[in-house]
């Protein structure tokens, strides 16, 4: 008996331990001592109500009216297959893909470089007859007529133009860009510092002729190829196919300035990437034009420079300071933002003074430069140099050289090999020898500049002096791949084009075989050229399988810079429709946005090891990466998971990468040889695609071919539908556009320039991606017959929403539309496919992906245009869509989204109707009184439904700043900064005076001068070209030039005459000053619902100085109801979603980027920096010309200058 009280009393002690166990593991009570246990207040089950009873009459009109049920039936009944994605595999797969095809553009180029040397060795010149007008002629890019037009008028040089410039016969080429071209031959562009009838420019446009052999061959054996060219260093432009020049200047009375010898391609094919410092001689013995000259100088020295220099400007006088004061004692990277930032601070540097200490500059500069030499580990493969712009030294600086030069290791000393380029500016200088000497004796070149007609030619010198290493080694010719540039023919004004026409290009040198060492003098070792491609960017991303990377999921590519060639968030153009700056240096760090990223402009070390990763041209995954996934233009983010693959592209500084959604990206639907069964079963695939209610990705590749000349097609559809009748013919063949594999071309040991021509009816198509539409095809074609209502109540029940259009968009890019009613005329002529045509890019679609992969129930996502967005019908819509996922097993993936369009004004009607109702007896107001604001969001905060019908679309911070502060506080809705560093932001002018738009005598006086001073110096600049264009002039070199040097911008073969008429109305009239855009950073405060959190509450949320509100979710759905007591006083606060201008930095641009330029770098590969028999080959430049116009230039130039200052003034 005892024993059994004891037990039963053990038995009751567990029991009570148990329950105080369970007693403390219970959740602690929610916020203010509310349990979550509680029931919910009366007016709280109301809102629950409305919610419920909307919620299921739109789920029931979507699931009605979509048939996603039979759809997502069709993939079962089809055998569909879901496949999990091997992330390496398939970025394995992408590269091979980039790389036949960058391995063919390579090949070509190396072809055209090859047929340069050899040509320029074998052919033999008679130019006593040659150089006569009746003999000499070629295609003119300028000045060649078509249909009676040239783009240039042509130049009075005193002959037969007729003769001397070929008409063009020219045709549209939809390869082109739709340009009129000639791809039987090609055009010479001539820059207007350059005179066509000089001898040697003469000889290089007559023997380049004979590359059109080459090009024709490599256009025909791979009609991808978009425009070839060889650039000659006498500064001519063969280019292929013949074309008219596409003039891009403002004003036509401007001087063509396009040289090729400037471009990118031509400058790092010839000398690698480089670190420069420039001296600048700030002294008080440069002033006037000399300072004017010298300031021109470095302007034009800064073009030449590309994102792989680095470069930094020393202004000394008794002292060295840094032009810039915030990049002291740093090599920041040649961009054209910061190529821009120090063009303005030298514009802006006030008079020079003082004396100059020279040898206090060299220090510096040299000491910087070792720093680096250090740090990257040169050894000799680094080219650097000092570039010195002054009027004269006034003493030795041997010891410097000594010290860091031409030293042995010993006590201190270096050998670093850095080239010293030297300037001297002005007619009257003294100690010539010594500045010269500088240049000689530190394998450089000396330029004497005496005018601003000279500079550009002496600049480029350099190029040929630090090539000198290249061109002797002979044997290699590298390629050099440029970063991102946008087409010469690409006007963002006159295009349709849904993105800018980015281009990279490959270049490789061609080498002049001609100098050699005979009786004992020296030549020149110099290039002959650089041949080179265009490669649309585009094309790159056309080969990286979009439709496999799958929804969410993206390609990018970077370079050594850490730079985006391709990213779906790069923008060249920015929101004031011109082209940002600085579109070509993106950094990756600023278009990827990972969560650990809280503070602008300070990444954090996961973006930081993917970067670097990507900079050093490494294979690696990063699995799991937290990432601010935004969409909508900016306007909705997500925190999502995203896995990244990353694989170098062979042969080329560029590193692919991709991204896929850590989860629901693993996966995809793959397919079989569906053709070939449809045709074994007697299917046409052709009753796939009847009518014309469906749309195929415009950007995406299935069939295609090899030449868009002559098989042009009015849509993409239409395209697909001639390959499907081919492909149900017995005789189809599949084709791959780069069949043979190419990867290995360096162990050939000749190229193969000889390649099979295609056919003109050759074509390519992408089989897995057709297959996959086809299935997409079949599975979705029967739900999309003829729509019948199965009763009067569904009939009733589409009346009541507007609903009158269906629609489906699957992988494969196929989207489908079905008008309920049928199809009604509008007065655009535009329906729902003419305006979402890119399937898996539309943010309905990528909305619908998100909603399945958050919420795992079968809900709809609704949605409403913003605000800002215009219309796209008579009518607001509201767009719902829903995400199909074929499940097989315990694996499901992506299939395709079903959604519907209906009447945003019958949903306001519906809602306010079902609201109106009164569920709890008066304990609340109901949504048609005054008292409450009834408002329907969606995840992201947007109103879709508000009482006020003018708040469609807009944030709802916006309308109820406090309510969305308590959210945000209470967790139910998550804020997430993201930031964009591509803007360009408006500056305001400067405040003008009271009198500024007086006409002041003293004014009127000013413009009058500056207006005989303008017109003094045409009439002077006329009679210069005269002098200098004339061909029997010779230069007094003793160092042959290399380059045809004539006298101003406007003298040679483009010398245009200036109407003297063209000033007179223009004289007293003050132009309207073009709004200036500077870079800045932008931030934007979104938002994102988190579901779970609503759970917690059951009653009106309230908070000080907060106006009470109820909040429930929309079931089946991304929607919430927010109930706000109106009468309650409440805290005035608006927030937006909008971007703001971040103006928290420390320092002002472009100094809060500086950490930037310390960003790793990978120094490009195969550069020559050395050679043994350099010094047989030195040629370091020599007193700069003297010509007829010079004694009359410097009095002209000077008193135009100082007397236009002075009334600037």
């Amino acid at each position: 008996m005892f024993d059994s009280c004891e037990k039963l009393m053990t038995h009751f002690a567990v029991i009570l331990t148990a329950f105080v166990v369970l007693l403390l593991l219970l959740p602690p009570p929610h916020g203010s001592g509310t349990s979550i246990l509680v029931d919910a207040s009366a007016a709280d089950e109301a809102v629950r109500k409305w919610a419920t009873t909307f919620g299921d009459e739109l789920f029931e009109l979507a699931q009605k009216i979509t048939k996603s049920q039979e759809i997502r039936a069709k993939y079962v009944e089809n055998n569909a297959v879901v496949e999990l994605k091997d992330g390496n595999k398939l970025i394995k797969s992408i590269t091979a893909n980039v790389a036949k095809m960058l391995v063919r553009k390579t090949e070509a180029v190396r072809c055209i470089q090859q047929k340069a040397e050899q040509v320029h060795k074998s052919v033999q010149f008679n130019w006593s007859w040659k150089a006569t007008e009746e003999d000499f002629s070629f295609y003119s890019s300028k000045y060649s007529k078509y249909k009676g037009n040239s783009t240039e008028k042509w130049p009075q040089l005193g002959v037969n133009h007729t003769t001397m410039y070929r008409e063009m016969d020219l045709n549209p080429d939809t390869h082109f860009y739709n340009q009129a071209v000639n791809t039987n031959y090609s055009s010479v562009h001539v820059p207007s510092n350059v005179w066509d009838r000089a001898p040697k420019v003469m000889k290089t446009i007559d023997w380049s002729e004979k590359l059109d052999e080459v090009f024709r061959q490599n256009y025909q054996s791979d009609p991808a190829l978009s425009w070839q060219y060889f650039g000659s260093d006498t500064g001519i432009l063969r280019h292929y196919p013949a074309s008219q020049w596409i003039d891009m200047r403002e004003n036509p009375d401007d001087a063509d300035t396009y040289d090729c010898r400037k471009r990118s391609w031509y400058i790092e094919t010839a000398t690698c990437s480089k670190d420069i410092v420039i001296l600048l001689d700030h002294s008080g013995s440069m002033t006037g034009f000399r300072n004017h000259v010298a300031k021109f100088t470095i302007r034009s020295i800064l073009d030449t420079f590309s994102n792989n220099d680095f470069f930094t400007i020393f202004r000394y006088s008794a002292d060295v300071d840094d032009i810039i004061p915030c990049f002291t004692n740093a090599l920041v990277q040649a961009t054209p933002e910061n190529i821009e930032v120090f063009n303005d601070a030298i514009a802006n540097l006030p008079d020079p003074e003082g004396y100059a200490n020279l040898t206090l500059a060299y220090e510096k500069a040299f000491q910087l430069l070792t720093r680096y030499y250090v740090t990257r580990g040169c050894n000799g493969t680094c080219n650097q140099a000092i570039m010195l712009v002054t009027d004269g030294v006034a003493g030795n600086t041997t010891e410097v050289f000594q010290k860091y030069n031409w030293g042995n290791g010993e006590n201190g000393t270096s050998n670093m090999d850095v080239r010293i380029f030297t300037y001297l500016l002005g007619k009257e200088v003294t100690k010539v020898r010594e500045i010269q000497w500088m240049a000689c004796l530190n394998r450089g070149y000396y330029s004497h500049v005496q005018t601003l007609d000279e500079v550009h030619e002496e600049v480029l010198k350099y190029v040929d002096v630090i090539a000198t290493p290249l061109v002797l080694q002979k044997k290699e010719h590298p390629p050099t791949w440029t970063h991102a540039f946008t087409d010469k023919t690409y006007d963002p004004k006159k295009t349709s084009e849904r993105r800018p026409r980015l281009m990279i290009a490959v270049g490789v040198p061609a080498f002049n075989n001609f100098d050699s060492i005979e009786n004992g003098t020296n030549t020149r070792a110099r290039l002959l050229g650089v041949a080179g491609t265009d490669i649309p960017v585009d094309d790159v991303d056309k080969l990286t399988l979009p439709y496999k990377l799958g929804v969410n999921g993206y390609s990018f590519v970077v370079s050594n810079n850490g730079y985006v060639l391709l990213h779906p968030d790069l923008r060249p153009i920015g929101n004031n429709g011109k082209m940002n700056p600085n579109y070509n240096s993106i950094d990756f760090t600023e278009v990827e946005h990972l969560f650990e990223d809280t503070a602008p402009r300070e990444p954090g070390q996961s973006i930081l090891n993917i970067r670097n990763a990507l900079v050093r041209h490494e294979a690696m995954n990063f699995k799991d990466v937290s990432v601010k996934f935004h969409y909508d233009k900016m306007r909705r983010v997500s925190e999502e998971k995203q896995d990244y693959f990353l694989a170098p592209l062979p042969k080329t500084p560029f590193t692919l990468g991709i991204a896929m959604p850590s989860e629901y990206g693993k996966t995809w639907i793959k397919v079989a040889d569906i053709v070939t069964k449809q045709m074994h079963n007697k299917v046409d695939i052709r009753d796939f695609f009847l009518g014309d209610n469906w749309k195929i990705h415009p950007e995406w590749v299935y069939c295609k071919y090899h030449y868009l000349e002559g098989h042009e097609f009015d849509t993409p559809e239409a395209e697909l539908r001639e390959f499907l009748d081919k492909m149900v013919k017995r005789d189809w063949k599949w084709s791959e556009q780069y069949a043979e594999d190419e990867t290995d071309w360096d162990s050939k040991e000749e190229l193969n320039c000889g390649r099979k021509t295609l056919g003109d009816d050759a074509y390519y198509c992408n089989k897995e991606l057709v297959n996959l539409l086809i299935l997409d095809a079949k599975v979705t074609n029967s739900s999309y017959g003829e729509w019948k209502f199965e009763n009067e109540q569904e009939r009733r029940l589409f009346e009541s929403f507007g609903a009158h259009l269906r629609f489906v968009a699957t992988m494969s890019g196929l989207t489908r539309w079905q008008f309920i009613y049928g199809e009604v005329e509008v007065d655009t002529d535009r329906e729902f496919g003419d305006y979402h045509t890119t399937a898996i890019d539309e943010t309905w679609y990528k909305s619908a992906i998100l909603q399945h992969h958050a919420d795992r129930t079968e809900s709809f996502v609704y949605s409403v245009k913003h605000y800002n967005d215009p219309l796209e019908e008579s009518d607001l819509k509201v767009t719902a869509s829903h995400a199909i996922f074929h499940r097989e097993d315990t694996k499901e993936a992506p299939g395709n989204v079903v959604g519907f369009q209906f009447s945003h004004a019958k949903m306001w009607e519906r809602f306010f109707n079902i609201t109106a109702q009164d569920h709890c007896n008066k304990c609340m107001p109901i949504c048609t009184d005054d008292d409450v604001d009834c408002v329907v969001i969606d995840n992201n905060a947007y109103i879709v439904i508000g009482q006020n019908i003018n708040t469609t679309g807009k944030f709802f911070g916006e309308i109820h700043g406090d309510v969305m502060t308590v959210m945000v506080e209470k967790e139910i809705f998550q804020s997430i900064d993201v930031y964009d560093y591509q803007q360009q932001c408006k500056e305001d002018p400067p405040a003008p005076d009271s009198g500024h738009n007086l006409l002041h005598p003293i004014r009127l006086l000013s413009l009058g001068w500056k207006w005989l001073i303008a017109e003094l110096f045409w009439q002077y600049q006329r009679i210069q070209w005269w002098v200098d264009g004339a061909p029997f002039m010779e230069y007094t070199d003793e160092i042959e030039d290399e380059y045809v040097a004539v006298g101003d911008s406007n003298a040679g073969s483009a010398g245009k005459p200036k109407e003297d008429s063209d000033d007179d109305d223009a004289l007293f009239q003050e132009p309207e000053e073009e709004p200036t855009y500077k870079p800045c950073d932008m931030r934007s405060t979104l938002y994102a619902l988190q579901p779970a959190k609503l759970l917690a509450f059951n009653d009106y949320i309230e908070a000080p100085s907060t106006r009470p509100f109820l909040v429930k979710k929309i079931p089946n759905s991304n929607l919430l109801l927010v109930v706000v007591n109106v009468l309650m006083p409440t805290r005035n606060i608006r927030l937006t979603t909008e971007p703001q201008r971040i103006l928290e930095y420390s320092q002002e641009f472009p100094c809060y980027k500086l950490n930037m330029s310390f960003y790793e770098r990978r120094r490009l590969e195969d550069c020559y920096t050395k050679h043994k028999d350099e010094e047989l080959y030195t040629y370091c430049g020599n007193a700069s010309r003297l010509n007829l116009s010079l004694y009359l230039m410097p009095l002209t130039i000077i008193l135009m200058f100082y007397l236009t200052r002075c009334f600037m003034r």
